[in-house]
């Protein structure tokens, strides 16, 4: 399982990481730049303001995040895509056991 591994190496090599989107909330006329943080959690909307020097870590973190959730979502669909296959299968499997004892009692 190719995902699995990439899943697994994602969450190993991940220095950090945090839902969210690193936006800039304004620029002062000194030309200093503010950020915030944003994410939503069980349905409600988090803001956390962070200080310009916070602003690479966060930016990495929250990375990491997003390709982490990709990596899942891949994961995920590969998962279901195998249900669906093994049950396609064995739907097949008892029709023809079915079909084979019909067979044989007729």
């Amino acid at each position: 399982m190719r995902s699995q591994e990439k899943l697994l190496k994602a969450v190993m090599e991940a220095e950090r990481m945090t839902r969210g989107r690193l936006s800039v909330l304004s620029r002062s006329k000194g030309g200093g730049v503010f950020y915030h943080l944003q994410y939503r959690k069980d349905t409600k909307l988090h803001q956390k303001y962070v200080s310009r020097d916070e602003a690479p870590a966060y930016e990495r973190a929250t990375e990491s995040y997003r390709n982490f959730m990709r990596l899942v979502d891949d994961f995920v669909e590969e998962m279901s895509e195998r249900g669906i296959r093994e049950i396609k299968k064995e739907v097949m499997d008892a029709k023809r056991k079915a079909k084979a004892f019909k067979r044989e009692d007729g």
